[in-house]
């Protein structure tokens, strides 16, 4: 995990956050039509043209009632299109740990998992180590299957909220205040002025000074050149989502008043742990 030193204990411990100032400017990507964008104004100015059209596609295209998501033979898959669900937790799982080694203040009472999906999440990381989880999940159908799909035992935990992540508002009552939200392959079928209101509004609902905000997402790999997005749109690929790359989503993250505490990068995304910037 980047931004950690080891003392001459062995016990790892945080060094300061590197503040670093993005600049729109220096944005730039193409999606799978030829579009070239050379700031990230253009492509929110592109991004909200087609906003609606792009969601109401997406919509569909993840409803469980009609087989919806990136399909296969399980509920993993679906979700995320492979059969990697059980590594990706436990890459997940080992990402948490190392942040409550370095972060002691952390409180594990109440945990978020945005963009829910079937459950995956909750099920291989946060139950694990949360008392009671909320789901958010918009597709009714994901949001029902989840209780089958994490067990009796473990649903008892849970709460249920069927609700577009970026239509969610901040809640104003402070006993209902949570530790840590976990946002996992969710912001890339957002727009980017979405996605730093949701993070905003997430952001809102975590304890103050110890509340953690987990992103992971995708970024470009492979022969992709690193420093630049690359969005798809639902007239080629069937739905509309964005890879962005790691200046794009520290842009983001600034524009919703967030600092990077600590970031992993993998094979083929990125982890940030965020908190507020008080």
């Amino acid at each position: 995990m980047k931004n950690l030193k080891k003392k001459h204990n062995g016990i790892a411990v945080a060094k300061a956050p590197i503040i670093r100032v993005i600049h729109g400017d220096n944005i730039k990507g193409s999606d799978d039509v030829g579009n070239f964008f050379n700031t990230q104004a253009e492509l929110a100015l592109h991004q909200a043209i087609n906003r609606d059209g792009w969601y109401a596609t997406n919509k569909v295209w993840w409803q469980q009632d009609r087989g919806g998501g990136y399909g296969g033979s399980t509920d993993e898959e679906a979700m995320i299109g492979d059969g990697g669900g059980e590594s990706d937790g436990v890459e997940g799982l080992a990402f948490l740990d190392r942040l409550i080694l370095v972060s002691p203040s952390i409180k594990f009472a109440r945990a978020i998992d945005a963009g829910a999906g079937v459950g995956r999440v909750t099920k291989h990381i946060l139950l694990k180590r949360y008392d009671t989880v909320q789901l958010i999940e918009a597709d009714s159908g994901w949001s029902k299957r989840s209780k089958s799909y994490l067990g009796r035992k473990r649903a008892a935990r849970c709460t249920f909220t069927c609700s577009r992540i970026e239509e969610l508002h901040p809640d104003s009552d402070d006993s209902r205040r949570i530790d840590l939200v976990w946002l996992q392959w969710t912001l890339q079928y957002l727009t980017d002025a979405d996605a730093v209101e949701t993070l905003q509004n997430l952001a809102a609902r975590l304890i103050l000074r110890t509340g953690i905000l987990i992103v992971k997402e995708n970024r470009p790999f492979g022969a992709a050149r690193q420093d630049r997005f690359q969005m798809d749109t639902p007239g080629v690929s069937g739905r509309y989502d964005i890879t962005r790359s790691d200046d794009h989503h520290r842009l983001l993250f600034q524009r919703a008043g967030l600092t990077v505490n600590q970031t992993e990068e993998g094979v083929e995304t990125n982890t940030y742990a965020l908190s507020l910037n008080l």
